[in-house]
């Protein structure tokens, strides 16, 4: 039926917006145009600021392979929708803080009683529709980060220019309510194998994989945390600077929030590119070769160049952040299959999101002792390096070693 084979599409577009309205983008991105007024009004510091984030982060680490088990356990809609009505009133609630408590505190909420609004519960519905063209559906869906580092900064400025930065956290979370909800309700669903846990024996046919003791027990699961727990720490620790980096150099408010939306189009179409080219090609190399460009581009922004130096760097950063969060999902499935897919990601992902919570807080905490970002930018170039050498211990994935009902070949 024509229907079918439309559905899967319509899953991956929806999970596209949704994964793009996620405490990733909307968590981090606003933080950075919202900074300086934050700065202005209450008298925080780069690192008190930041800080939020961080927290953020660590405490999505901790929750992350809770949701992941009830992910596996009750299904992704029902953690989903929840967690993004939730998020929703996270956001509107920054828009109404009066104290520094009131701001960590709702930062915590999002990372904890909202993390099912991360990507994982998206990545999971969508790897139970796809086998051949995982890499393709999962980088199309995995775009949305791009998307929303995108768009979120251009909307988030133009909502705190013309009404300050209450109205960006405002419109941001009536955003969520507006589209991702309702988008989320009428579109997502499971794969018809996968819609009933009680008709998901492990013998099933296209549930197969290691649980997740066995998956702990092969060198790759630690391999590939090591990997992208070091390249999280540099890329996701410069997402909510970006725009002061800028604007310390001289850039312009409306010139440096662009910039930062570049940023977020290179990853949108490097997420894109790298989603079809691993179905073609032994993802293995084409991380190394992305990895490796996250150290040029961050030693473009570590060096005294001039301003169109910015613009490479942002392509190249953005390209790298591409290759990451959806690397991992779609490696995780390959080598460890999808009976237990989205714990074990999620698990991997957890130790991510320790070091995306730990990148900003460093990244804040050396502008405030050094008064610029040149030594943790110049740090993370060989950070960078490490991230790609790590890449090639990982051994080489059959094509049988894939996981899920083959509903679109």
């Amino acid at each position: 039926m024509p229907n079918s084979r439309i559905r899967p599409w319509l899953v991956v577009i929806v999970s596209l917006f949704g994964i793009s309205t996620g405490p990733a983008a909307f968590g981090l991105s606003s933080l950075g145009i919202a900074a300086e007024p934050l700065a202005r009004e209450f008298g925080w510091s780069r690192t008190e600021i930041s800080a939020a984030v961080s927290i953020m982060m660590l405490a999505t680490a901790a929750c992350m392979p809770i949701a992941g088990r009830l992910i596996d356990t009750l299904g992704a809609r029902r953690v989903l929708i929840p967690s993004v009505l939730l998020l929703a009133g996270c956001m509107i609630g920054l828009g109404f803080v009066q104290a520094y408590w009131q701001f960590i505190a709702l930062y915590v909420a999002i990372g904890t009683i909202a993390v099912g609004s991360n990507s994982t519960a998206y990545m999971r519905i969508i790897t139970g529709w796809f086998d051949h063209r995982r890499g393709l559906a999962i980088g199309i869906a995995g775009s949305g980060t791009g998307l929303g580092f995108a768009y979120v900064p251009v909307l988030t400025q133009a909502l705190v220019a013309d009404m300050g930065w209450r109205a960006g956290y405002i419109g941001l979370g009536v955003l969520l309510l507006a589209t991702t909800v309702p988008l989320t309700l009428l579109v997502l669903r499971e794969a018809p194998a996968h819609e009933a846990p009680h008709d998901r024996p492990e013998a099933h046919a296209g549930v197969q994989g290691a649980t997740m003791g066995e998956a702990m027990r092969k060198p790759d699961f630690w391999v590939l945390g090591g990997i992208f727990v070091v390249l999280a720490f540099v890329l996701y620790g410069l997402i909510p600077h970006l725009v002061s980096l800028l604007l310390d150099r001289g850039v312009p408010a409306a010139e440096a929030a662009w910039i930062a939306s570049l940023f977020g189009m290179a990853a949108f179409a490097g997420r894109l590119l790298i989603g079809f080219m691993v179905d073609r090609h032994d993802a293995r190399r084409i991380a190394f070769l992305f990895f490796s460009l996250s150290a040029i581009g961050l030693a473009l922004l570590a060096l005294p160049l001039p301003l169109w130096a910015f613009l490479p760097a942002a392509l190249l950063l953005g390209g790298s952040l591409g290759a990451e969060v959806d690397m991992l999902a779609y490696l995780t499935s390959r080598y460890f299959g999808l009976r237990s897919f989205a714990q074990i990601f999620s698990t991997l992902f957890a130790a991510v999101m320790v070091a995306m919570g730990l990148g900003p807080l460093a990244f804040g905490f050396v502008y405030d002792q050094t008064g610029s970002y040149t030594a943790i930018l110049a740090v993370g170039v060989p950070i960078c390096m490490c991230a790609a050498g790590l890449v090639l211990l990982l051994s080489p994935y059959g094509a049988r070693a894939r996981g899920g009902q083959v509903s679109i070949t």
